[in-house]
């Protein structure tokens, strides 16, 4: 037991600077509606989540002056603009309108590839800020522009050089992962956990190559329905040990996030 327990302590923390998952903004209670991003930097690109909640009992209207609906910007620590989301893309010139039910939410999603002029940026900490380009709410001016914007902040890893092209798809308990490793050691593990519970144990995978020549692979996890988790993210950690057996080269997946509030 403290074996397993010490276990999901040490991939906890491996997996924590590479797999960073923003928390949702904090909203008065008496504003009508939220915007808020949540920024999920996985070991090659980050998927930024943005969410607009209307939280009242009637109708809201958006209106934008272009087609563009949001607007998103990396920052390195010195404030430098690393990513813009906007950039290089053209938007119609022509006003549009987002109407949004009593308590209905609206979610968009975009990626990052992690590069700014073809090449990778560096590893560490980046500052995440999104906007709503929205100029009215039902005909008329938003009162505090704050609840237009959200700021984050996001950990970008460095390059993992064991896993790359790492894929995951299913839902509800049943995923397949794809990807290719090229394990120093010669084989590699992995583990399900969703933060608080270790849900599959560890488990031993020998490709059928060796470092340094990359070789695909695929692994199918199933979990029980019972097992998984009302709120919170399910992740798969790929990993190696080193000879003294330390856990080294942790690669996160997201397989799946589980949040009946939003």
């Amino acid at each position: 037991m403290k074996k397993s327990s010490l276990l999901i302590i040490l991939l906890l923390m491996a997996a924590a600077p590479a797999l960073a998952i923003g928390q949702e903004k904090q909203t008065p209670e008496k504003s009508e509606f939220s915007f808020y991003i949540d920024p999920i930097a996985g070991a090659e690109h980050a998927v930024f989540e943005l969410t607009l909640q209307n939280h009242g009992d009637g109708d809201l209207v958006f209106e934008f002056p272009t087609s563009q609906k949001y607007e998103i910007i990396v920052r390195d620590g010195q404030r430098n603009k690393i990513y813009q989301f906007s950039e290089d893309k053209a938007f119609a010139q022509a006003f549009e309108k987002l109407a949004l039910k009593p308590h209905e939410t609206m979610k968009w999603r975009e990626s990052w590839d992690y590069k700014k002029a073809g090449t990778r940026v560096k590893e560490g900490e980046y500052t995440v800020n999104a906007q709503l380009k929205a100029v009215s709410v039902n005909g008329k001016p938003v009162p505090d522009k704050q609840q237009l914007t959200d700021q984050k902040q996001m950990y970008i890893p460095g390059e993992n050089p064991v896993f790359k092209g790492i894929q995951a798809e299913g839902e509800r308990g049943s995923y397949k992962i794809s990807g290719e490793a090229r394990p120093i050691g010669g084989k590699f593990f992995y583990t399900v956990e969703d933060g608080h519970n270790q849900l599959i144990a560890e488990t031993e995978v020998v490709p059928q190559s060796k470092y340094p020549k990359w070789h695909p692979f695929s692994l199918d996890v199933t979990i029980p329905e019972n097992k998984l988790p009302q709120n919170g993210s399910l992740i798969l950690n790929l990993y190696e040990r080193s000879k003294e057996g330390e856990i080294i080269h942790t690669y996160p997946v997201l397989l799946e996030r589980f949040n009946q509030n939003k």
